[in-house]
């Protein structure tokens, strides 16, 4: 009996993970209504999954406040030039699909490229800057290094990030209350292994 109250048991730690990742989700969600501070949220999620990832304890939300506050002007700057390249990206691809023009057809697998490299390269840098300090410049250049030799690894955190939010759209709806802690924590862990494997520190 003196185990099922332990807090190291591993029921109770599970526990504690779901509380933890419906906590990030939540203010994820919130910050995100700005839009402007949407980089920053994700930073600041990604600041605490990828410790929870590699098993460093500590205060979830102190946490997550810390990075906001820290890392708020180059997340804004960098999440606003993120919104407005997929704002251009969504643009060009709708006009391929509504045109009609032959000349559509063949900018459309190109933009689909495009478009893929581009979900690589956001869903990278917001964790890049969460895991270390670096110019602006510094990180742009060091994200496009990494995207280019990791491409097929980084390419599946694309594709586990959007299929946890197309099961909570498409089929079981409560799952959207943990999509976005649930795919950073699940992603933490591939990205660490990278970031080790590039002797990147986390703050």
């Amino acid at each position: 009996m003196s185990r099922l109250f332990n807090l190291e048991n591993p029921i109770w730690r599970f526990i504690g993970n779901l509380a933890d990742l419906f906590a990030l989700s939540f203010f994820w969600y919130l910050l995100c209504i700005p839009v402007l501070t949407a980089g920053n949220a994700t930073t600041a999620m990604y600041y605490v999954t990828l410790k929870l990832s590699s098993k460093q304890e500590g205060y979830t939300l102190r946490s997550f406040w810390k990075s906001f506050r820290l890392n708020f002007r180059q997340a804004v700057i960098l999440g606003s030039a993120a919104l407005i390249a997929g704002g251009i990206l969504f643009i060009d691809i709708y006009f391929c699909l509504v045109s009609g023009k032959t000349f559509s057809y063949v900018l459309f697998p190109a933009a689909v490229i495009i478009c893929i490299f581009y979900l690589i390269f956001t869903s990278l840098l917001f964790p890049l800057l969460a895991r270390c300090e670096n110019t602006i410049k510094g990180l742009l250049k060091q994200c496009l290094s990494i995207c280019l030799k990791e491409f097929l690894p980084l390419f599946s955190t694309v594709i586990m990030t959007l299929g946890i939010f197309a099961a909570g759209i498409f089929l079981f709806w409560p799952l959207l209350l943990l999509a976005p802690g649930l795919s950073a924590y699940i992603n933490s862990h591939i990205y660490n292994r990278i970031f080790e494997k590039y002797h990147l520190n986390l703050l």
